[in-house]
């Protein structure tokens, strides 16, 4: 027997419909349980975060870049990928992110630190420059890269 769902609203029919079809594939074997499980907890907790953000008159792709099962790197490792992925930015575009704080998305709020692998602290090229939230309003901090760095750190790319 098949129930049918009537839903008014398009965009909760969107949903269902969706919802649908992701059981319909988990039943056939297409799509892992597990990982469809911690994607739908992931989207209820709203521990998703925007792949990208126009701040001003630029847009920039949020890119983390640890890869696979990895929890951390060291800073040097986070330094070649941010530049295999041309996201080493400077101090122009950290200086930017700060003068325009008001537009990063609220959703980024304690849940990542911009890091500016090309902003290097004068004196001493082994502190990269950060933005981190702290409290109520968006700082610049300096971060040695012998640290570990951590899924919350994340790079930018200008589009």
């Amino acid at each position: 027997m098949t129930t049918r769902c009537v839903v008014a609203d398009d965009k909760f029919g969107l949903v269902a419909k969706r919802c649908w079809e992701l059981q319909r594939r988990v039943r056939e074997g297409t799509i892992d349980p597990d990982v469809a499980a911690e994607a739908i907890q992931a989207i209820m907790e709203d521990k998703s975060l925007p792949a990208e953000m126009t701040i001003g008159d630029r847009t920039y792709e949020i890119l983390g870049f640890l890869r696979g099962d990895e929890k951390s790197v060291p800073g040097s490792v986070m330094v070649e990928r941010a530049k295999e992925m041309q996201a080493n930015l400077g101090q122009d575009d950290g200086q930017y992110l700060l003068d325009h704080q008001e537009e990063i998305p609220q959703a980024l709020r304690g849940k990542v630190v911009f890091v500016f692998p090309d902003w290097r602290r004068p004196g001493d090229p082994g502190c990269v420059a950060c933005v981190d939230w702290r409290g109520n309003r968006w700082v610049q901090d300096w971060y040695w890269l012998d640290c570990v760095w951590y899924d919350i750190d994340r790079v930018l790319r200008r589009k």
